[in-house]
């Protein structure tokens, strides 16, 4: 949003900028020049990009950033990072409020909906159509999908991400089971009777040493169960939540008989999300559900504990589902230098950018010329083949401009459920009532 303008003879500056002032800086006997004054000054953009990122993610951007900007020396970008996706998008959606927007930012797919049904981001269609970038052809159609909103391209997919079975190679050959990405079919049937095998009590003392698996039993980690159940969480219009039927509760009985009626799972918490990663971490866990987001902490523990691990797609039921997980660019409303703001955004999207994150931080590529390309070529890295595969039949998550709001409805019958005070039947239902009635007096 702020434009700088500074003379091309500086070696050295320091600016203070008001608002949007253009500033123009004048030179001292002290400063030292290497070309005459004759020469026209040079405008400089500043970009503020906003993120929402970890240190060692904000580190890559920084490095990109200094890329960029070496080739672009008529922009400066100011990277703003605030930790914590929903700290993060509570705090954008605040200075969105008070006309102090960012130029460019980066969303978590869940609250893209929400910022785009307020109008509050640009159309970014027609710069992906005048791009020799970037191109809509080299994403799949269901994440640009995710990525607008009333017909509308508001962000473009800045990653992807899909759930995967992550799995302990050491137990289940020490059980005599064979992996899961070697069994045929790898269905509900297969995993149950995976989970049974791996789970032990060793030492006869009446208590579980090792688990077949983990259970996250909150909200998006449940939605893979649902969908390979033939079942959804709303209606195609997404006017209706769908939790009542027949197919949704069918997976969500599955999932929670693994520790309710098999007891292959431990107990997690839904108020902890790593809990379940971090039992898997120890050792003594078969298989966990998780995505890409884990890869550098499994290899760490691979690294320092010898944990050996490996991928492979989730189970099956009436049809193999996964979640199609983005995080987005987009370009604020309110941004002044819109034009600038996409530079940042295609260099930041081209194809060594998105590689170099794939390589530092296991970021999964959204461009499939790179996802099918560079990203899955080395053959030491089978996991990636195995995130790339499953792109082919990842669902969209029911990303609603109300989801904070019907959140909490959810995962409160999805918690009684998981501790035994309601059937799955029960709080499915419950669920599928709260929400409607919500919806009846809150129609979107």
């Amino acid at each position: 949003m702020k434009r700088i303008t500074v003379a091309l003879t500086l070696v050295a500056i320091s600016i203070a900028l008001v608002g949007c002032t253009v500033v123009e800086e004048e030179t001292t006997s002290t400063t030292t020049s290497t070309t005459t004054s004759s020469q026209p000054p040079a405008e400089v953009v500043e970009v503020e990009m906003f993120t929402w990122t970890e240190a060692s993610e904000e580190e890559r951007n920084q490095e990109l950033i200094a890329r960029f900007e070496t080739a672009n020396p008529d922009i400066k970008v100011n990277l703003q990072n605030a930790a914590g996706s929903g700290q993060a998008m509570a705090k954008l959606q605040t200075r969105i409020a008070a006309q102090d927007a960012p130029d460019l930012v980066s969303l978590h797919g869940a609250y893209f909906v929400p910022l785009a049904s307020k109008g509050t981001l640009v159309d970014l269609a027609p710069y992906l159509d005048a791009s020799a970038e970037l191109s809509a052809d080299d994403f799949n159609a269901r994440m640009l999908s995710l990525c607008s909103y009333e017909g509308a391209l508001y962000s473009v997919p800045r990653y992807t991400s899909v759930y995967t079975l992550f799995y302990n190679r050491d137990m289940f050959d020490n059980a005599g089971v064979a992996h899961p990405d070697e069994q045929d079919p790898w269905d509900w049937d297969a995993f149950l009777d995976a989970a049974k095998k791996l789970t032990k009590d060793a030492d006869n003392d009446g208590q579980t040493d090792a688990y077949g698996c983990t259970i996250d039993f909150w909200g998006a980690r449940m939605y893979p169960w649902i969908w390979s159940a033939g079942g959804d969480i709303f209606s195609e219009d997404r006017k209706v939540c769908t939790l009542d039927t027949p197919e949704a509760i069918a997976g969500v009985t599955f999932a929670a008989n693994l520790l309710l009626e098999h007891e292959v799972t431990p107990q997690t918490l839904s108020t902890d999300h790593d809990q379940g990663l971090d039992m898997f971490l120890q050792g003594n866990i078969g298989m966990h559900i998780t995505g890409p987001w884990d890869v550098q902490g499994l290899q760490r523990a691979y690294d320092d504990q010898g944990l050996n691990w490996g991928v492979a797609p989730l189970p099956s039921r009436k049809q193999r589902a996964t979640m199609l997980g983005t995080e987005n660019y987009a370009i604020c409303e309110q941004s002044e230098i819109p034009d600038e703001a996409w530079r940042v955004l295609e260099f930041l999207m081209s194809a060594d950018s998105q590689m170099y994150m794939a390589d530092e931080l296991e970021k999964m590529p959204s461009r499939l010329s790179v996802l099918n390309g560079p990203y899955s070529a080395d053959d030491d890295l089978q996991y990636r083949r195995v995130f790339a595969g499953a792109l082919e039949y990842a669902v969209e998550p029911p990303n609603v401009p109300d989801w904070a709001q019907i959140a909490p409805l959810y995962q409160e019958e999805l918690d009684n459920i998981w501790i035994g005070r309601k059937t799955p039947a029960e709080g499915c239902k419950d669920a599928a009532s709260r929400i409607n009635k919500y919806r009846e007096k809150n129609p979107i």
